[in-house]
């Protein structure tokens, strides 16, 4: 295994041509550090505070391309730590301007600088200086970063973990409403996501209310949400005794009321962004050529072939499964 990690260094290094001007940048949230060297390791450059604005990307391409013509150089090799999201917008405006950009691990960085370095003192310019030896010695990841459909998805998939935390939150939330006022409710609807759940809590939220329906009339609501009229009627039956004998907070004002509308209302509100966002990822899908192969899968669905390509980019980038899995 050390052998075949070798060997792969050994070709992306035999990739750096005499040509190429190697650059390292570390990633900062208000601004960057970059270095320079050529393919010997020789330094060419140094930019300790490159800010992340207008004025500052100018003056790297400026700085890029003037180290390019100086030193008879014709192509761009960068490599970065990709640090939360701040790397993103260096990284991809870089890409627009032809250079070729490349992941370094966090662990090879570390472990370099503590090989280099006889002071535990940390230095932006440092760092941009080891990050650029450690592309140029092939020690990145051989991984190309995806713009278009793969970005967006890739988008998507992050906006969706966050609003699935949000949904979870808000099911937990509705579930702790309903154990004080009606703990019954549980055991007659299997999810806090279920249309017929949420059409007895738009109508009859409470042991009260429920008592004030005749049962056809609750069976009707039940049947017209849930579009099972046995379902419905046996329903209706179980939630009328229950609301008989119920052990909830009798006493209920419009506070009570207000508390579970709103938790109501944030359950129905992200479970309908998680299905929005699932189909915007079904029609991105539409244009991957690879997602057809995914979905061809038993058990892979349009959800899980977004994210998966969204992560990975083009698979025509891996030669083989492990570095998928790697």
């Amino acid at each position: 295994m050390l052998n075949n990690d070798y060997n792969k260094q050994y070709e992306r290094r035999q990739r750096i041509k005499k040509t190429t001007l190697v650059t390292g940048i570390d990633i900062g949230a208000d601004f960057n550090a970059v270095g320079f060297m050529n393919k010997e390791g020789n330094v060419l450059g140094r930019l300790p505070k490159l800010y992340n604005s207008r004025e500052g990307f100018d003056k790297f391409v400026r700085t890029t391309e003037e180290l390019k013509t100086k030193h008879g150089l014709k192509d761009v090799l960068i490599g970065l730590e990709p640090t939360g999201h701040y790397w993103r917008k260096i990284a991809y405006f870089a890409k627009d301007q032809g250079y070729a950009v490349r992941f370094i691990r966090t662990t090879s960085l570390k472990h370099e600088r503590e090989l280099n370095e006889s002071s535990s003192a940390k230095s932006d310019i440092k760092d941009a200086l080891t990050l650029t030896n450690l592309t140029r010695e092939g020690k990145y990841i051989d991984t190309v970063i995806e713009d278009g459909v793969s970005r967006q998805l890739r988008t998507l998939s992050k906006v969706r973990e966050k609003i699935l935390r949000q949904n979870t939150g808000a099911k937990n939330t509705l579930h702790a409403v309903l154990d004080d006022y009606f703990p019954e409710l549980k055991k007659l609807f299997y999810a806090m996501n279920t249309k017929g759940l949420w059409a007895v809590l738009e109508n009859c939220p409470f042991p009260e209310d429920v008592l004030k329906f005749e049962k056809t009339a609750i069976a009707d609501i039940i049947t017209k949400a849930s579009r099972s009229k046995t379902d419905g009627a046996r329903k209706a039956a179980a939630l009328y005794l229950a609301a008989e004998t119920s052990i909830g907070l009798k006493r209920v004002g419009d506070a009570d009321r207000y508390r579970l509308t709103v938790c109501l209302n944030e359950v129905k509100r992200t479970e309908r962004m998680l299905q929005e966002i699932k189909e915007e990822m079904k029609e991105l899908l539409k244009h991957l050529p690879a997602a057809q192969s995914l979905l061809s899968i038993p058990g892979v669905g349009h959800l899980s072939a977004a994210i998966f390509l969204g992560e990975l980019g083009n698979p025509a980038y891996f030669h083989h499964a492990k570095q998928i899995i790697k």
